[in-house]
């Protein structure tokens, strides 16, 4: 899959651009989507991390680049797994309550009620914010 052309259509978002412009080429991103997929398979949905898996990743890929070399492949992916089991769950509920927060400033400035903000919630649940392109 070329990942250039498909990132087209998130040019908006400057932290999936980042993401793959900066590691799109390297296993390390590889084998960051392989240990959230092990994880939680719907970590790129918006129930999960969603829109901000980007800066998730971002923070992992960051965070260790420096042992990379020293770790090898199995070493980084230990790592990994050690970091998405540490902060995941945390990142997660500090997304959902950004998430629920906005739709309810929306519904509140669209004048809808209670209803309508559940509804925008559970209508966005299933969709990919950080698309899977490596």
């Amino acid at each position: 899959m070329n990942w250039k052309e498909q990132l087209a259509g998130y040019a908006e978002n400057e932290e999936i651009m980042q993401v793959y412009e900066e590691w799109g080429e390297t296993a390390y991103l590889k084998e960051v989507i392989g240990v959230l997929n092990r994880y939680n398979p719907d970590w790129n949905k918006e129930r999960e991390l969603g829109s901000w898996a980007a800066e998730f990743i971002l923070d992992l890929l960051e965070e260790t680049e420096e042992e990379f070399d020293e770790l090898g492949e199995e070493g980084r992916c230990a790592r990994f797994a050690e970091m998405v089991e540490e902060r995941y769950e945390d990142f997660r509920s500090g997304h959902q309550f950004a998430r629920i927060n906005n739709a309810a400033i929306q519904a509140e400035m669209a004048g809808e009620q209670e209803k309508g903000i559940r509804a925008s919630v559970d209508a966005r649940n299933e969709e990919i914010g950080f698309p899977v392109f490596v």
